[in-house]
């Protein structure tokens, strides 16, 4: 049995899956020759998840009322993919608002403790998490409200861990936690509470090298988001501004896995050497196609990177 396991982040699947299963398609295509009708649905969204390899799913927050009006609790859902191959729901995704502010501290855990129960009822055991609000309008954050956003991870991270829970840290190369500030942000983070998601592309976009970084903190990564990028050590200028994730040209910051300047071989090798078992996490983030995307990608996961680490 490999010592890896995939789990596919949903992000890109839409703000909202419509249905639990739809039992009559012939009825969505009546004059209707779109591919609407395969992403409507959680039995089909499932399946495809599956059938790809994947045997974990990642949730976004903005899902949870979603979940709870289809389904009526987070577990009949994690029921609901399990009865379809799921073998877990792996985590979900979430965002540290005002961590940088003390005073807001209370309000912002008050505000995240639903993730933290959503979490648990679907059977999670890791929490994605932003350390902070966006570059812009936010950043340069000071040393006081860099230590202030550890501290409020920190704590967060103690709440979690009542449930079983570990909140794992995902930087976004526009986020206000962004190169300068990231190593003293860790620095300052209590490893037995809080771990962190390595996002391979949004590292090397906001100017380190992911391998060398999982190299230096395997011990403290828990987690991976894998997405390719052709935007290495970007320059702030371009990571910073407003909207910087989605480009008014319509470029693309992420790629299928292969497609890019990640080193994944290179990761692979460290993965091996530092005996990482567990879960890993395909992202694609910025696809038109996220089926194409998910196959591409698990097709260079199954010939390219599984022979290195079996």
């Amino acid at each position: 049995m490999s010592n890896l396991k995939y789990s596919y982040q949903t992000n890109m699947w839409g703000l909202m899956v419509q249905y639990p299963k739809l039992n009559n398609w012939n009825e969505w295509y009546q004059k209707d020759f779109s591919n609407a009708v395969y992403y409507l649905d959680w039995d089909q969204i499932l399946k495809y998840h599956v059938g790809a390899g994947f045997k974990g799913i990642e949730l976004m927050f903005h899902m949870e009322p979603y979940i709870d009006q289809f389904f009526g609790h987070a577990k009949n859902f994690s029921d609901f993919a399990k009865e379809r191959g799921i073998e877990e729901v792996t985590g979900t995704f979430a965002i540290a608002f005002n961590s940088q502010d003390k005073s807001m501290h209370e309000s912002a855990l008050k505000s995240l403790q639903g993730i933290i129960d959503f979490t648990a009822n679907l059977g999670g055991k890791r929490i994605n998490i932003m350390p902070a609000g966006g570059y812009y309008g936010l950043g340069p954050l000071s040393k006081d409200q860099v230590t202030a956003a550890a501290s409020f991870m920190n704590e967060f991270g103690k709440r979690c861990s009542e449930k079983d829970i570990i909140p794992c840290v995902h930087t976004e190369f526009w986020g206000s936690i962004n190169k300068n500030e990231l190593y003293s942000y860790i620095e300052q983070l209590d490893q037995r509470y809080v771990g962190f998601c390595l996002d391979t592309a949004q590292v090397l976009i906001m100017g380190y090298d992911p391998v060398k970084f999982y190299d230096d903190y395997h011990e403290f990564v828990k987690y991976f988001h894998l997405k390719d990028t052709t935007f290495a050590y970007a320059p702030d200028e371009l990571r910073l501004k407003a909207g910087a994730e989605f480009q008014d040209g319509g470029d693309r910051w992420f790629w299928e896995l292969g497609s890019g300047q990640v080193d994944f071989v290179g990761l692979w090798k460290l993965l091996k050497k530092h005996r990482y078992k567990g879960w890993i996490g395909l992202e694609t983030d910025g696809t038109p196609d996220p089926m194409a995307t998910m196959l591409l990608s698990k097709y260079y996961i199954n010939h390219v990177l599984s022979p290195i680490y079996e």
